[in-house]
């Protein structure tokens, strides 16, 4: 391979570990604030119900 092309090739394989690393930053941010910010669907679904009939009055 003549050195122009080696630094594309060098350039795609930067270009993937940044891609990998994004995507595993972003599954361990969202898994870490679902475990933080975790509420149940009971929780949640009856405060938005009583402030929908608040609202509604």
């Amino acid at each position: 391979m003549r050195p122009d092309h080696k630094e594309f090739i060098n350039g795609v394989k930067l270009a993937a570990i940044a891609i990998a690393a994004a995507a595993l930053t972003a599954t361990l941010v969202i898994g870490a604030g679902r475990a933080v910010l975790d509420q149940s669907p009971g929780e949640s679904g009856e405060h938005t119900t009583s402030l929908i009939r608040t609202a509604a009055r």
